[in-house]
C-alpha cells in the first residue's frame, strides 16, 4: 500500500494536524539560523520603539560635546586631566553618589605626571569614582587585582579575558571600581545584550556598568548562576550567553545630559560665590557618568532606537536595569516550541473551520494577529516571547492546509520593492570633491527648501508589471527626475523605492533655492507629458508624481560615523516636506508648497492657497498652497479658479459652512477635485451646527 493511499485513509482533520505539527518541528531548527535570529531581533526592536518606558532621574551623563569643545577654545585637545579630576570635586561637594568615567586613561597625560596625580587624587578623595577598563584575550598589559569584584558562584561558558588596558597608575590608584568597556554587538551590529562579567585569572572583572551599580547600591553580595545574577535583593535575568538583554528606556539623550563646560563654569562661579549654569540638586544622590559625545570622539553603539547613539548611554541604560530589576527575560527554546506548535495548530483548525478562501485567510490572520498581541502584552512585563518562529509555523500550516483541501500548490503573490536608497547622487560627489573641507564628520543648519515625491498609485500598477518591466519604468522616471534635479541645481539625497528626496542649498549655496526647486517641479511636470505619451504608447501604465515642497532651517551634512558617512539632510521643516507630499491625496493635488516656500519663491509663480493644515507629529498650523505653474503662464482659466477658491477659502475660514459649501460645490461642478473635497468637508461641518472655537485648522490624522 503507498504512502498517498494510506494518508488519503486519514481523515482530513488529523492530516490537518499532523502536518501542524510537522510543520512546527521542521521549522525549529531553520529559524535558529542567523537570517530568522537577526528577523527577530527587528521585531524586538520594534517592542521597544512602541514601549518606551521611563528613565531613572538619578541617572545624569556629563557630556564632553561639541558645545563644550567651542566653549573651551582655548583648551587644546585632549584637555588636561586636572579638569576631570577638578568636576570630580564639584560632584564630591554636590554629594553626587558614584561618578564613572567612560573615557579610557591608559596611556600617561600629554600635560606630565602631575596631570595624571591631580586626577587620581581627586578620585581617591571622592572614594567612589568608577575607571573604563579594556579587557582583552592578548597583547596588553596584566590585569589589575582592584579590577576584580566579589561573585559567588561557578562560571561555567563565562567570556574569558587574560590582559587588559588599565587606568595610568595614579590614576588605577584613585579608583574605587574598575569596569570592563569591552562589548560585542549582535550579529546586525546592534547592541541589545551586554555582559556584565568578564572571566579573568585574578577573577570575576565587572562591566562599568555593573560596577557603577554595585558601588551605589552599597557593595552587595553577588552570585552568578546560569541564567541569573543576584546583586543584593535584586535579581537580573540573564541569556544562555550569561548576557543582560537590556531594557532601553528610550531614543538617545533619554537621560539628562550636563554639558561638561556647565560644569567647568560651576567650578568658577563656586569660587566667585555667584551662582553657576547647574543646579546642585540635579547631582544629589546621583549617579553620574562623564563620557564623549563630540562628533568624532565617541564611540557609537547602535541601539533598538538609533543607529547613532553614545556607548556612555547604554551604560546608563543598563545600570537603570540593574537597579531596576528590569531586564528582559527571553522566553527558552521549549516555551517558543509550545507556542509555534500552538499557532500552527490553531491556524490548521482556523482553516478547517472556514467555509471560504476569504474566511479561512480571515481566520488564520486573526490567530497569528492575536499571537502577536499577546507577545506584545508579555513585552510590557519585560517578557520577550518570539514571534518569526510561531508567526512563519502558523503561516507554513496555513499555506499546507490550502494544499492539501485543494490539491494543487498555492501561489503566493510576490511583493515587488525598488530598492534605490543605497545610490548616491553623482553630483554630490562631484561638488564636495572640489570642495574638500565639507568631507567631515557633523552638519551644519541652514536654510533651504527640500523636496519629496512619491508616485500615485505605485502598488496598485507594481503588481501587474514582471519585475524587469517595472526596473526598466523605475530607471526611466528616476533617471529623468534626477537630471532635471541637477539641472536646476539640486542635490539628490536619497531613492526610496519610487520616492526621490533631494533638497537646495547645500552643499553649496543657492541663493533662490526655494524658486529652484519650483522651477524643477514644473519642468518635471513638462518632461512628464512626454514620457507618459510614450509610456501610454508601449502598453505601461502612467505615471503621477505627487510632490511636497519646504523651506525652512534644516540641519545638512555628513551624518554616519567617522568611517562611512552620508551626505543628507534632517529636522522638522524636512519632515514637514514629507508630509506635504502626503497630504496631496487628501486634496487630490500634484504639487503642494508651504507658505515658506511660496514667499521665498517670489512673483515668478502662481500658487492657489489650498488650506490650513496641522500634519501628524508636527503641532504648529501650516498654510499650503498648490503651484499653478509660472505667473505669466498660468491660463486664465485656472487664475480665476484660484480666485474664486480664495473667495471660498475665506467663506470656510469664517465658519459660514453653508456660505462656503456651495461655493466650493460650484467649483467642483466646474471639475476642481479640490473644491470637490472641501465641499465635502464643508457639509460635514454644517451638519454638525455651530463650532466654538473655530479656528479654520483642519487636523490631519495620517500622514
Amino acid at each position: 500500500m503507498s504512502l498517498s493511499t494510506t494518508l488519503s485513509r486519514i481523515p482530513f482533520f488529523y492530516r490537518l494536524i499532523v502536518v501542524a505539527v510537522a510543520c512546527a518541528l521542521l521549522l525549529l531548527p531553520v529559524t535558529r539560523l542567523g537570517f530568522f535570529q537577526s528577523l527577530e531581533n527587528r521585531t524586538l526592536d520594534l517592542r521597544f520603539k512602541a514601549q518606551p518606558t521611563p528613565s531613572d532621574s538619578s541617572i545624569v551623563i556629563v557630556t564632553v560635546d561639541g558645545g563644550s569643545l567651542e566653549r573651551l577654545p582655548w583648551l587644546s585637545w585632549p584637555w588636561p586631566r586636572q579638569l576631570y579630576g577638578d568636576c570630580l570635586g564639584l560632584l564630591r561637594r554636590w554629594g553626587a553618589s558614584v561618578v564613572a568615567f567612560d573615557i579610557l586613561y591608559d596611556l600617561p597625560s600629554l600635560y606630565g605626571a602631575g596631570d595624571d596625580q591631580a586626577l587620581g587624587d581627586s578620585a581617591g578623595a571622592f572614594g567612589r569614582a568608577v575607571f573604563a577598563i579594556n579587557l582583552q584575550r592578548r597583547d596588553g598589559r596584566p590585569i589589575p587585582e582592584s579590577a576584580v569584584i566579589p561573585v559567588s558562584g561557578a562560571f561555567p561558558g563565562l567570556d574569558s579575558a587574560w590582559t587588559s588596558t588599565p587606568p595610568f597608575d595614579p590614576i588605577l590608584a584613585g579608583a574605587a571600581a574598575l569596569g570592563n568597556v569591552s562589548a560585542q554587538p549582535d550579529a546586525d551590529g546592534v547592541f541589545r545584550r551586554i555582559g556584565l562579567l568578564t572571566n579573568t585569572p585574578a577573577g570575576p572583572v565587572p562591566s562599568l556598568a555593573l560596577a557603577v551599580a554595585w558601588l551605589h547600591a552599597g557593595r552587595p553580595d553577588m552570585a552568578l548562576e546560569p541564567g541569573l545574577l543576584s546583586i543584593g535583593n535584586a535579581r537580573i535575568p540573564l541569556d544562555e550567553d550569561y548576557r543582560m538583554i537590556l531594557r532601553f528606556r528610550g531614543p538617545t539623550a533619554t537621560f539628562r545630559y550636563v554639558p561638561i563646560a556647565d560644569l567647568l563654569q560651576s567650578i568658577g562661579a563656586e569660587a566667585a560665590g555667584t551662582e553657576g549654569p547647574v543646579d546642585p540638586a540635579v547631582f544629589r544622590n546621583a549617579i553620574v557618568f562623564i563620557g564623549y559625545t563630540a562628533p568624532g570622539l565617541y564611540d557609537l553603539k547602535p541601539t533598538p532606537y538609533s543607529a547613532i547613539c553614545p556607548g556612555v548611554e547604554v551604560h546608563a541604560n543598563t545600570v537603570d536595569n540593574i537597579l531596576a530589576g528590569v531586564a528582559i527575560r527571553r522566553v527558552g527554546v521549549p516555551a517558543t516550541f509550545v507556542c509555534a506548535l500552538l499557532c500552527s495548530l490553531l491556524c490548521a483548525i482556523a482553516f478547517r473551520a472556514g467555509k471560504s478562501v476569504v474566511l479561512q485567510g480571515l481566520l488564520g490572520v486573526a490567530v497569528l494577529a492575536g499571537y502577536s498581541g499577546a507577545a506584545f502584552l508579555a513585552f510590557a512585563s519585560n517578557v520577550w516571547i518570539e514571534t518569526v518562529y510561531p508567526l512563519s509555523a502558523g503561516l507554513v500550516s496555513l499555506l499546507a492546509g490550502s494544499i492539501m483541501s485543494y490539491g494543487r500548490a498555492n501561489r503566493q503573490k510576490r511583493e515587488i520593492r525598488a530598492a534605490f536608497s543605497q545610490y548616491l547622487s553623482p553630483a554630490v560627489v562631484e561638488q564636495l570633491s572640489r570642495h574638500p573641507e565639507k568631507l567631515v564628520l557633523g552638519g551644519e543648519q541652514k536654510v533651504m527648501t527640500a523636496y519629496f515625491s512619491d508616485l500615485a498609485g505605485f502598488t496598485s500598477f507594481s503588481e501587474k508589471l514582471t519585475p524587469s518591466e517595472l526596473v526598466g519604468l523605475l530607471n526611466r522616471y528616476l533617471s529623468m527626475m534626477t537630471d532635471t534635479i541637477l539641472e536646476h541645481g539640486g542635490t539628490l539625497d536619497k531613492y526610496i523605492g519610487d520616492a526621490i528626496v533631494a533638497f537646495w542649498n547645500a552643499p553649496l549655496p543657492c541663493e533662490d533655492h526655494a524658486a529652484a526647486a519650483c522651477r524643477t517641479v514644473l519642468s518635471m511636470k513638462d518632461s512628464l507629458v512626454a514620457l507618459n505619451a510614450t509610456l501610454l504608447s508601449e502598453g505601461l501604465p502612467e505615471l503621477k508624481p505627487r510632490t511636497g515642497l519646504n523651506t525652512g532651517l534644516m540641519t545638512v551634512g555628513n551624518m554616519g560615523s567617522s568611517r562611512r558617512f552620508d551626505y543628507t539632510m534632517m529636522g522638522s521643516s524636512v519632515n514637514l516636506a514629507s508630509r506635504l507630499e502626503g497630504v496631496n491625496k487628501v486634496y487630490s493635488t500634484r504639487i503642494m508648497a508651504s507658505r515658506a516656500t511660496v514667499e521665498a519663491a517670489g512673483e515668478e509663480f502662481l500658487f492657489r492657497e489650498l488650506d490650513t493644515i496641522r500634519v501628524v507629529g508636527q503641532k504648529t498650523p501650516v498654510d499650503i498652497f498648490e503651484l499653478l505653474g509660472y505667473r505669466e503662464s498660468v491660463p486664465v482659466k485656472a487664475a480665476r479658479l484660484a480666485s474664486s477658491y480664495a473667495e471660498a477659502l475665506a467663506a470656510y475660514r469664517e465658519g459660514s459652512f453653508d456660505r462656503a459649501l456651495a461655493m466650493f460645490e460650484a467649483l467642483a461642478a466646474g471639475g476642481d477635485p479640490v473644491s470637490g473635497a472641501m465641499a465635502g468637508r464643508c457639509a460635514d461641518l454644517s451638519a454638525r451646527g455651530r463650532i466654538d472655537g473655530w479656528d479654520g485648522v483642519y487636523d490631519m490624522t495620517s500622514k
